[in-house]
């Protein structure tokens, strides 16, 4: 079964992707079946609401150093954001050893109600440690919309702080 492919020019070979039709065909029943899996999403994926820095490293001060370099400086850090375009990477975080670093929170989602701000790392859901930013996106792909977990975090003051989330539907992905 092609996927994709591109045309052509006068001075390049085509290039195409195919998946073959077992693979199609049990990727459709499992979908058909809504059997979730690590590659597959049946629904909206649970969503908290806050921007993080993607990679695989744990220490929060690591990831705040991607993020500047990757999108340019710090900024003053604002309450919750309306859209990502003027999300600024916090100058101060919270000073712990590892955890994900939260860049910003969406007004009026459940991270933001909760008092999440950018600058806290979350350290835990459901008492689970996380650590990289891609820990934390694997605890939460087993949650669905709805689910209510519990989140700790460390503000960037230090406070560690405990609490019920309930999860909203996110954008698809």
């Amino acid at each position: 079964m092609d996927t994709a492919g591109n045309d052509a020019g006068d001075q390049q070979a085509a290039t195409g992707f195919a998946i073959p039709v077992p693979t199609a065909l049990s990727i459709a029943r499992q979908i058909a079946g809504g059997q979730a899996s690590p590659v597959i999403t049946i629904g909206y994926p649970p969503f908290m609401g806050i921007f993080i820095a993607s990679g695989s490293s744990s220490s929060p001060q690591a990831q705040q150093q991607q993020e500047e370099q990757q999108n340019g400086g710090f900024g003053s850090s604002q309450a919750c954001y309306t859209s990502n375009a003027d999300v600024t990477v916090p100058s101060a975080i919270a000073s712990v050893g590892s955890g994900t670093l939260i860049i910003g929170t969406i007004c009026g989602s459940p991270a933001a109600s909760a008092g999440m701000t950018g600058g806290a790392v979350i350290t835990a859901v459901n008492g689970q440690a996380v650590g990289s930013p891609d820990d934390l996106s694997g605890i939460l792909s087993r949650f669905h919309p709805g689910d209510t977990i519990s989140v700790t975090w460390v503000s960037p003051s230090g406070q560690r702080t405990t609490s019920s989330m309930d999860l909203a539907a996110g954008p698809p992905q």
